[in-house]
């Protein structure tokens, strides 16, 4: 997958099969894992023929840059409600954004799955997404913790309030997504009852 730029059809009806064509995709994901699906699933999930689909991308992996930017809008939504929400302390605050980061992640597993691997394998998905900063993203979430700065008191607390971000994000995303795979296998909690310890670590961590 070479493309960096989504190709975004001028005509109402191309605009309607792209659409139709994603949430095809979007429903097959619920079911297979991305390299387990075929085209033809695809274009029968979206009520076109196989012929269609192929007038309009090259193969599946074309689709994956629109998966992408999908994914992208409703990541920036889920932490705008996170943003939302009201917190009586750093505790609370961290306990919850690790109950919703799980939550999060394994109702989007297979998406995510796909993301996580072929972002990997292709890093120029990685630059599709003009409409929102994955930086950014993690900002606002480590912001969240930020904001009850008086309960920190390590020095950077923007910086520490990433890194546990950061933890959170990346060991739970094995536990969900590989949890039967190194280094997953290091803990036998499942992800949900390994979310719940996570705060235990972070909170010490930023009041240290």
């Amino acid at each position: 997958m070479s493309a960096t730029n989504i190709f975004e059809p001028k005509q109402k009806r191309s605009q309607d099969t792209q659409r139709k064509l994603l949430s095809a995709l979007h429903l097959c994901l619920k079911n297979k894992f991305f390299e387990h699906i075929s085209v033809k699933e695809i274009a029968d999930n979206a009520g076109v023929s196989v012929g269609t689909f192929y007038r309009r991308f090259k193969d599946k992996e074309s689709l994956l840059p629109l998966l992408y930017q999908d994914f992208g809008t409703d990541l920036a939504n889920w932490v705008t409600e996170l943003e939302q929400m009201q917190f009586d302390h750093l505790q609370q605050a961290l306990e919850t954004l690790a109950t919703e980061t799980h939550q999060f992640l394994v109702s989007r597993r297979s998406i995510f799955r796909t993301l996580h691997l072929n972002s990997r394998l292709h890093s120029a998905l990685l630059t599709t997404d003009t409409q929102v900063d994955r930086k950014d993203i993690y900002r606002r979430l480590a912001n969240i913790i930020v904001q009850f700065e008086s309960e920190i008191s390590v020095k950077s607390r923007q910086e520490s309030a990433e890194v546990v971000v950061f933890m959170m994000i990346t060991t739970l995303l094995d536990k969900v997504l590989y949890p039967s795979l190194t280094p997953a296998i290091a803990s036998d909690l499942s992800a949900q009852d390994f979310a719940k310890e996570l705060p235990k670590l972070a909170l010490p961590y930023l009041q240290n």
